[in-house]
């Protein structure tokens, strides 16, 4: 649990649609696990916790749609393609009660529980201990030009 949040709470249904995302940026959720003594940990933005990450990507940027600023609070809409999302509900089916974390531009920003199977379209990233990242995530995944 993340200041109050899991990843159930945290995450919401909505629509989906399917277009590129911008090369520079990398995005990768990852299931937490424990650390062994070769394994990379990566620190938590604005704590100083450490955790390792399971070498598998559940989804990374070529299943984000786009990334949306959540009014006035330090949050993000992200939107997945259909592939993400079934790929997360398969990946979150078998991690009850474990933890989900989001490595963005190799920064560990966002770490949260598995409540239940997660079918989503979109999710919402609280990134109160990394304010700073809502900004270059939604400029990293601006969607579809319209």
């Amino acid at each position: 649990m993340l200041r109050g949040l899991t990843v159930g709470t945290a995450l919401f249904c909505g629509a989906v649609l399917t277009f590129g995302v911008t090369e520079a940026a990398s995005f990768e959720l990852h299931v937490v696990v424990p650390c062994g003594p070769q394994d990379k940990a990566y620190v938590l933005e604005g704590t100083s916790h450490e955790f390792c990450l399971a070498p598998d990507k559940v989804i990374d940027e070529t299943g984000i749609v786009k990334a949306e600023r959540y009014p006035v609070i330090s949050r993000v809409i992200v939107d997945v393609t259909q592939a993400a999302s079934d790929k997360l509900l398969a990946v979150s089916s078998q991690n009850v009660g474990n933890d989900l974390a989001v490595l963005f531009n190799g920064k560990l920003i966002f770490k949260a529980t598995i409540d239940a199977p997660l079918k989503l379209d979109k999710f919402q990233l609280s990134l109160n201990n990394a304010p700073e990242q809502v900004d270059a995530l939604v400029d990293a995944f601006p969607g579809p030009k319209t």
